[in-house]
């Protein structure tokens, strides 16, 4: 298991913007006070952050006729099939969780509690990039590893998309020990902090579905989404 720690982010206003549903795509045109505010909440936004990722590399035992994947630690994973089929070749999953901390999102909830929406959307939005940035940058130190190895590896997966039940949280934190970077889950599957991901990928000499990083939007199976690009 690693913790990471050190990683510079850098915030995207493009998609900053976007997740508050301005975009190239849509009618909805952002002002100039709401460019302002968001080039504001931006620079509050580099004082807040608290990346830290941890991930692990666990072995597969075996893959079940019924869409089950068997680790070595004799915790089991469900995927649906057009996971199972991107993960055909694995004989490991690499598994991770990174969050950004909850500074972020305390500042969020203090801005609306004052009234200030405008800002506290923006800062918001920020702190959706940030974790996304810090996970993807974890994932590519991850991946490196990995080929060093001389191992392939799968695209990402995460709890929630791409027909991954949301309660498979449960197993990836039985997997690693997140509570070392401060990260919990609730009851109903919630990571808190808020900011957090967690996802899955698999690893082996005989993956067959190349890893186009985060080409999340293609692999995802909801048909209404505001964040498609």
């Amino acid at each position: 298991m690693k913790i990471i720690k050190d990683i510079k982010l850098n915030i995207d206003r493009g998609e900053v913007l976007r997740y508050q549903e301005y975009s190239k795509k849509k009618v909805k045109k952002p002002n100039q006070n709401i460019l302002r505010i968001t080039e504001e909440e931006i620079n509050r936004g580099y004082n807040l952050f608290k990346p830290q990722g941890t991930y692990s590399l666990i072995k597969i035992t075996c893959f079940t006729l019924k869409g089950k994947i068997n680790l070595e630690s004799e915790l089991v994973f469900r995927f649906s099939k057009s996971v199972i089929n991107q993960l055909k070749g694995a004989s490991y999953l690499l598994v991770g969780v990174v969050t950004i901390g909850d500074f972020l999102e305390k500042k969020v909830s203090e801005l609306f509690s004052q009234g200030e929406y405008p800002r506290a959307l923006a800062l918001d939005a920020v702190g959706t990039v940030a974790v996304e940035d810090f996970s993807r940058e974890v994932r590519k130190l991850a991946r490196q590893e990995a080929k060093e190895q001389g191992f392939k590896t799968s695209r990402h997966f995460s709890p929630g998309y791409g027909g991954w039940e949301v309660s498979q949280q449960d197993i990836i934190f039985k997997s690693i020990p997140a509570d070392n970077i401060g990260v919990r889950l609730t009851k109903g599957y919630m990571m808190l902090p808020q900011k957090s991901l967690s996802w899955a990928i698999g690893v082996g000499k005989e993956i067959i579905t190349p890893s186009e990083e985060d080409n999340i939007c293609g692999n995802c199976q909801s048909k209404f989404c505001n964040y498609k690009l």
